[in-house]
């Protein structure tokens, strides 16, 4: 029986469907999947961040990315850009598998305002080398260029756009259970030491504005990603996420995540290589008391 309930129930404690033995295994068992949907959620957001700054990287530079190779196919309409990978990432903390494929007209310079390709995950595959967790990503983007300008060129002071869209994305967990979502970001990108990209959501759910993330956990319970205040992603910082602050709402209640912090929960600068950042998750909802709690990212 699925620990999370569906949509449709009214139990009094939906994170969990298993006979209580006492209070203390249930708070157990429940903190436990709280962080697990928290983490696998962090995660889906940062490899699919990883992912648009491959994409970004092969088009505006036509550099190798780490783990993988690309190949240019100007041969046939529309033109192919595939990056391919077998490898472990920059950080040597997770390795990728699968394909991604640039598709875009003849000719398309991507510096203009509104030049929108294709991106397509074909069995993109991350696993997380410390534990071996694994996600699997599949589906169609429109990746758009909404202010015009190229990266490469991106001075102090100025700005470029991007937007990210894509519905019906299937995400594996595991090998256990594969859900389908819908991505609604706005990337924008500044220069400061290198670039900084800042992620918000422009999609609404019912009466939920601002969502970025849109899908279902493991469980099969529908959740919603909300930064309430933008996503950054620092390069100077190893692409690390630095900063930024989200709600995570499921039926049975909500999340906020606060990232870029250090173990005791303050903000912090970039940590020493081999450390981490800390996120912090606050809970409150149907069923449990409220809970608060640090962990490594």
């Amino acid at each position: 029986m699925k620990r999370l309930a569906p949509v449709f129930l009214f139990a009094v404690v939906l994170f969990s469907c298993s006979k209580k033995t006492s209070p203390l295994d249930n708070t157990k068992v429940f903190t436990a999947e709280l962080r697990e949907q928290a983490d696998d959620a962090l995660r889906v957001s940062n490899e699919l961040d990883a992912a648009f700054n491959d994409v970004d990287s092969v088009l505006e530079n036509q550099a190798n990315v780490c783990g993988g190779a690309f190949a240019i196919n100007t041969a046939d309409t529309p033109n192919v850009i595939a990056i391919t990978y077998n490898g472990n990432t920059c950080d040597a903390l997770r390795s990728r598998t699968g394909s991604i494929n640039i598709t875009y007209p003849p000719g398309a310079r991507w510096d203009s305002v509104g030049d929108s390709i294709n991106v397509l995950f074909n069995n993109l595959g991350v696993t997380r080398l410390s534990d071996g967790k694994t996600l699997v990503f599949y589906g169609n983007f429109t990746y758009r260029n909404l202010s015009g300008g190229k990266l490469s060129n991106l001075a102090a002071g100025s700005t470029v756009i991007h937007s990210i869209a894509g519905s019906g994305i299937q995400i594996n967990y595991d090998g256990l259970v594969t859900t389908s979502w819908r991505f609604t970001r706005e990337r924008t990108y500044t220069n400061n030491s290198g670039i900084v990209v800042s992620t918000v959501g422009t999609d609404s759910a019912g009466s939920v504005g601002h969502v970025a993330d849109w899908g279902a956990n493991r469980w099969g319970n529908s959740i919603l990603l909300v930064p309430t205040t933008p996503l950054q992603l620092s390069q100077s910082c190893g692409w690390k996420l630095t900063g930024g602050q989200a709600t995570l709402s499921n039926p049975s209640g909500t999340s906020i995540l606060s990232f870029g912090l250090d173990s005791t929960g303050k903000t912090t600068s970039c940590p020493l290589a081999g450390s981490p950042y800390y996120y912090k998750l606050d809970w409150s909802g149907i069923g449990e008391n409220p809970y608060s709690s640090l962990f490594p990212y």
